[in-house]
């Protein structure tokens, strides 16, 4: 198909921006990159170059020759451009405007007015919406052509702001022109006074009977933009006239609603319209400080008793004004809330919990359970209720705030006479209300007085069993909504159990659904108390309900139902909301120790919920990964100090519920800890990744992804890198991109310049576990394939190191160790080559040093291994020797006779001791007991005796070095090859570094001559070249 480009809308060619700018609105095909433009070139020239570049694809067509076309040439123009329209709708605001072009050429101004007008109104809807679509209706209106036969008729449409607004006053204005106006106060072209304010809320507010609906959106829309502008974050500067114009502005629309206080379709009409322009003008006054106290309150409480209590009824559309009582809580907290649920009785809340009983696809619903949450969580700062009586009371950390007290009592009320109603309808939404609460995380603190009532949750089910499929299905819903709270779920499957088993066995659809899913979460609380029993560790534990259902049935019902879709569309709403129901049942039916290895048995069940998640809703694929979160987590790594109060706590359990330590228990725990065992939890690992865990993982964290999600896939790829053999897969799959991708703004991600940049740790869990999962990756991968920027790790898993101590920050920090030493193993001077880095640049050698000084054994090796492989960078060598020999006297034939307490001797001048030198640490790691730290720590020395400094501070400063290398040459264990290689190449260094006196004092060594002697006994040994050489240069 050829598209035509209208040339005629190229204009100042030159510079060539508005080339790039039509060419990639009238051709979808071609990047920007294409266009190229010559800067001094013409429009022939960019003609001559476009024809040549797109031969067939596209054509060019100047309007500007239309004049010399033919009307039956233009008409066909229009015939053309009608049946794209028709068939066609992706474009039609393009479509449309290239159509009133060829009216105005025809001399058909009405027609192009019309065009233009229907493209002003499409571009305000979200699928068209866009910078170049607005611009390009705004410039039509502005330069729309009108040619006829004679050229001089031709007229430009440029109207002013006041022309306009007099033509809306006047009801005679089009759409095009007043979308024209929004636009330059959008793009601060011009700035309305407040008398042109008031004339167009006077005007939208005359337009409700007679005025076109297109006409009282973009009045609507207009206002709104022009309230903005008064807002202080907008322009600080006009405070003082803002807050009069805004002033103004209020009371002019509570006049306006007061004169039409008894006009029922007025008020529907004008909040259909003009909920967003309302919102804005009261947000704009209360940004302004200085604005009259009782202005505002009578501004805040007109939205709240008319436009809230208006726009919320049954037959409007609450979107808007949900999202504008979310946008004054940000602003005039005390007066909204004291004018939500004190001033205006129960009506506003009332109002707020009808939406919450609306059907749960509704998005009314999702606002309202904004609102409850954030109303909640404002209600609870005693600032909030500095407008009701008893403030200062409300202040007191024993009272609960005034304003929290009142939303309590209200929602109490309205849900229980909701709930209570034998009309269904009303029940099911009260139903749906409470269980909306829950869901907002509002729950536990706005429904908390429902409980209280003496028989209320008892009545709630008997009378469910009598319920309708519909409340039914509400009530269910309710159950699992509730089982976030611990003590309120617990009573649900006190009193609901056998009506909930009942109903998941009797119905297959969503109700049949959900109700197994409850009773999935249910199966892991505990055994429920009897109030009216005495509890004493001494009395007969309580006999648990017999009809509790069982959990290996309940697994593989969700089994049957997720291996049943493995064939279906994953794009199906149905299919994905019945494979988000099991999988999140088996979800919880996991934490159960001896289910997760039920579970993983099946590997199509896993591959079934991987392969959908992937192609489906962010609820499934957060689904699946909470699975596979529960199916590898290992036990956390404990002191011992935590063990012993985890173990008084499940005593303390066991007292609570009437429970002895009987064989029973002991043989369940056993089984437990077996399952949780860390081969089981590898086993599950390998078993999950084989099945596609990873690009479940992946894709679960791109696009918008919400903070909980990415969490838990952080904390899963912690788990899976754990186990070494997945290690390499992970990396293959895209676990690295991955886990970078979910990292938090405050991460540090890239090299920093900063000289006195210092090392802290990780403000975030989430940055930490993805570091940790990056550094488990590290250790086992070639840095140099696996990453393509190993800076940026680097200074990640740094930060590691400055983790606060703790049994699990140690395993953190050894592993952390082990990533960096592999990272720190590449090629010196090649492209990724980290040490200079990592050790310098990142100030990273102080936590090193002070990991090299830990207790613990393991983190201790693990950083001395790390500092032999740093010593190659020049900058952290000469950190090493530097001054290393300053103990030693000027005189080059003298020896120095150290006696053997150098510990007595005082430092002369500026002569410093030796342990005051840093490779003074090295000589001690040396002499430990463990083989790889005595290894690492010498095969350090190794590489720092090639400078003299070294050599002379191993035989002239330090007492006992030479006498600790000698040692390492005597041993018999698995790293004696190494030891010895190493301490050969310590001598020979030593030899060769031109200092008599280091010389003299190895020729005058017993046990130097004895050590050597045996190391060139045995040609093959690894020792042997080096030791000859020392032989040699010490004959």
């Amino acid at each position: 198909m050829s598209h035509t480009i209208d040339v005629s809308k190229i204009e100042h060619i030159a510079d060539g921006e508005s080339v790039i700018t039509v060419v990639a609105e009238e051709c979808p095909g071609v990047e920007h990159d294409d266009v190229e433009v010559n800067n001094n070139g013409m429009l022939k020239k960019f003609t001559t170059w476009f024809n040549e570049k797109f031969p067939s694809k596209f054509s060019l067509l100047d309007t500007t020759q239309a004049s010399t076309m033919g009307s039956d040439q233009l008409q066909g123009q229009v015939d053309q451009l009608t049946a794209q329209l028709q068939t066609d709708s992706s474009n039609a605001p393009r479509v449309l405007l290239e159509r009133a072009r060829v009216y105005g050429d025809l001399g058909e101004t009405s027609l192009a007015r019309e065009d233009i007008a229907r493209a002003a109104s499409l571009v305000r809807e979200p699928a068209y919406k866009s910078e170049s679509s607005v611009a390009a209706v705004e410039r039509a209106v502005r330069e729309l052509s009108v040619s006829g036969d004679n050229k001089s008729q031709a007229e430009q449409i440029v109207a002013s702001d006041q022309e306009i607004i007099d033509l809306v006053a006047q009801n005679t204005s089009d759409v095009a022109s007043v979308v024209a106006l929004e636009q330059r106060i959008r793009a601060n072209k011009t700035q309305l006074s407040g008398e042109q304010v008031c004339a167009l809320l006077d005007a939208f507010h005359d337009m409700y009977t007679d005025g076109e609906l297109e006409i009282v959106e973009a009045v609507a829309s207009c206002v709104s933009a022009a309230l903005a502008r008064l807002s202080v974050s907008e322009d600080a500067k006009s405070v003082v006239g803002a807050a009069e114009t805004l002033t103004v502005a209020v009371q002019r629309i509570v006049g306006a609603w007061t004169k039409h206080s008894d006009n029922g379709e007025f008020k529907q009409q004008a909040c259909k319209f003009g909920a967003k322009m309302y919102t804005t003008a009261v947000y704009a006054l209360s940004t302004h400080v200085d604005c009259d106290a009782e202005v505002l309150r009578s501004a805040v409480d007109f939205y709240v008793s008319q436009i809230w209590l208006v726009g919320t009824l049954p037959a409007s559309d609450g979107d808007d004004v949900c999202q504008g009582i979310l946008r004054l809580l940000t602003a005039s907290r005390p007066q909204l809330i004291y004018s939500f649920v004190k001033s205006n009785g129960s009506l506003p809340v009332e109002r707020l919990l009808n939406l919450l009983g609306q059907p749960r696809s509704s998005n009314s619903r999702s606002l309202a359970m904004l609102i409850a949450s954030q109303l909640t969580a404002a209600v609870q700062d005693p600032e909030a209720s500095s407008m009701f009586p008893g403030y200062v009371a409300s202040t007191s950390r024993t009272n609960a705030p005034a304003a929290l007290v009142q939303l309590r009592t209200e929602a109490a009320e309205i849900i229980d006479t909701l709930v209570q109603s034998t009309i269904q309808s009303e029940r099911t939404r009260g139903l749906y209300a409470l269980a909306a609460l829950y869901e907002s995380g509002a729950g536990s603190e706005m429904a908390v007085n429902v409980w209280t009532k003496n028989g209320w949750a008892e009545e709630l089910w008997d009378q469910g069993e009598l319920d309708l499929r519909e409340t039914q299905l509400a009530l269910v819903h309710l159950a699992d909504a509730c089982s976030t709270d611990t003590k309120v779920s617990a009573s649900m499957k006190k009193l609901g159990n056998g009506l909930v088993q009942a109903l998941a066995r009797k119905h297959t659809g969503e109700l049949g659904e959900i109700a197994s899913v409850v009773l999935a979460k249910w199966s892991n609380l505990p055994a429920p108390v009897n109030p009216g029993t005495n509890t004493e560790p001494n009395d007969e534990p309580e006999t648990l309900d017999t009809n509790d259902a069982d959990p290996v049935q309940l697994a593989d019902s969700h089994i049957a139902r997720i291996i049943a879709l493995a064939d279906s569309n994953a794009s199906d709403p149905k299919v994905a909301t019945a494979a988000e129901r099991s999988t999140e049942a088996l979800g919880f039916l996991c934490l159960n120790p001896a289910l997760k290895q039920h579970i993983v048995q099946s590997p199509l069940v896993l591959q079934t919920i991987f392969t959908l998640a992937q192609k489906s809703n962010p609820q499934l694929k957060f689904a699946a990964v909470m699975l596979i979160r529960n199916l590898t987590q290992y036990k956390p790594v404990l002191s011992e100090e935590q063990k012993r109060v985890r173990q008084m706590q499940k005593l303390s359990q066991r007292a609570q519920t009437g429970q002895t330590i009987g064989s029973e228990i002991k043989e369940m725990e056993s089984k437990d800890q077996e399952f949780d065992d860390a081969s089981a939890v590898a086993a599950r690992a390998k078993a999950v990744c084989q099945a596609g865990a990873v690009a479940c993982l992946a894709s679960a964290v791109q696009g918008k992804v919400s903070d909980s999600t990415k969490d838990a896939v952080a904390e899963v790829f912690v788990a899976l890198a754990t186990s070494h053999e997945l290690r390499g897969q992970l990396v293959q799959q895209g676990a690295v991109h991955a886990l970078l991708s979910i990292l938090s703004p405050d991460a540090p991600r890239a090299p920093s310049k900063d000289a006195k940049y210092t090392p802290t740790a990780l403000r975030h869990a989430r940055d930490k576990h993805v570091a940790w999962a990056l550094a488990k990756c590290a250790i086992s991968v070639p840095p140099h394939l696996a990453f393509r920027d190993p800076r940026a790790l680097t200074r990640l898993i740094l930060s590691l190191l400055a983790e606060e101590s703790d049994a699990q920050s140690l395993l953190i920090r050894f592993e952390a160790l082990l990533a960096l030493t592999n990272l720190a193993s590449a090629e010196p001077g090649s492209s990724s080559d980290v040490r200079g880095f990592l050790a310098c640049d990142l100030n990273g050698m102080s936590l090193i040093e002070m990991c090299v000084l830990n207790d613990h054994v393991m983190v201790r090796r693990a950083a001395t291994e790390l500092v032999c492989n740093l010593v190659h960078e020049p900058r952290v060598f000469e950190r090493f020797v530097e001054g290393a020999d300053k103990s030693v006297g000027d005189e080059e034939s003298r020896i120095i006779e150290l006696p053997d307490d150098i510990e007595e001797v005082e430092d002369v001048g500026s002569r410093r001791g030796y342990r005051a030198q840093r490779m003074h640490v090295l000589v001690a790691l040396s002499d430990v007991d463990d083989a790889a730290t005595r290894s690492a720590a010498s095969g350090a020395l190794a590489v720092l005796s090639n400078d003299p400094r070294c050599c002379r501070y191993l035989t002239l400063v330090h007492p006992r070095a030479l006498d600790v290398l000698l040692s390492l040459a005597d041993t018999k264990d698995t790293h004696a090859a190494a030891l010895r290689h190493r301490v050969a190449v310590i001598c020979a260094n030593a030899a060769a570094c031109g200092d008599p006196r280091v010389v003299a004092k190895l020729r005058n060594s017993s046990d130097v001559a004895r050590v050597l002697q045996s190391m060139v006994e045995d040609p093959q040994a690894p020792c042997f070249a080096a030791a000859q050489s020392a032989c040699e240069a010490l004959k």
